[in-house]
């Protein structure tokens, strides 16, 4: 008889751990739950503001395209290879971010609906001074906006070179 209450009263000791050991999870859990929210809610504010900071971008360096071109700071050839990259600039990104995608293969889908490749991109950036040259070669996002930023800057008179590196054949022309 003392055996019997013996492994009953440890069944209940066990019961009562248990149970307690469930409430303790349910509350974990939806803590859990609650932080879990909170995070998605900055993750989402995050990315919405990410997304107007990329098109507010990509107007500014489309209207700095623009003007260069216009101001003939840049040539025609430069112009068609720059100008897509800077009018699809906040989509490249995005899927670079969104994706995980390199430069080259988000350039690629974004070049399918443009009339120029990549290969001709590629020509004219190698005519390009070295740091632009070399913010293009990271193949990233971050690159990609380096690159960008700083040919419209150069292009525009708001660095030491004030106009990008034409090729000779152009500049034998312009002469």
């Amino acid at each position: 008889m003392v055996v019997a209450f013996s492994v009953i009263g440890i069944l209940i000791l066990a019961l009562i751990y248990f149970v307690l050991r469930a409430q303790n999870l349910q509350k974990e859990l939806a803590l859990s739950r609650h932080t879990n929210k909170q995070t998605n809610s900055k993750i989402n504010y995050a990315y919405h503001n990410l997304v107007m900071v990329t098109d507010a971008l990509e107007k500014s360096l489309s209207s700095r395209i623009e003007s260069a071109y216009k101001s003939r700071l840049i040539n025609q050839e430069q112009y068609n290879a720059l100008s897509p990259l800077m009018r699809n600039f906040s989509t490249i990104v995005m899927t670079c971010c969104e994706k995980g995608d390199s430069l080259e293969e988000s350039l690629n889908k974004v070049l399918a609906n443009e009339d120029i490749t990549l290969e001709v991109i590629k020509e004219v950036v190698k005519a390009l001074p070295g740091n632009i040259r070399m913010a293009w070669s990271k193949n990233t996002a971050d690159g990609f906006i380096a690159f960008c930023q700083a040919v419209t800057a150069s292009v525009t008179g708001t660095t030491k070179s004030s106009k990008v590196e034409q090729p000779e054949s152009q500049e034998k022309n312009n002469a």
